[in-house]
């Protein structure tokens, strides 16, 4: 990194952070890696990198991998 860092505190829930935790070790990567992937992507893209929406999909509408 250039420069000088900064330190970033995120409050979440346990089960969530474990969860995350556990998919990004298997990526290869710790939660703070990923947050800072997902702030390049952000500032590279100037968006949010991935859609959010309040709708709920059902089977219809579901979105199949």
């Amino acid at each position: 990194m250039a420069g000088t860092t900064s330190n970033i505190s995120i409050r979440m829930d346990a089960d969530l952070k474990a969860q995350a935790d556990a998919l990004f070790a298997e990526l290869g990567m710790n939660l703070s890696t990923a947050f800072h992937i997902f702030v390049r992507q952000s500032l590279r893209e100037g968006r949010i990198p991935f859609y959010i929406s309040l709708n709920q999909p059902d089977k219809e509408t579901e979105y199949i991998k």
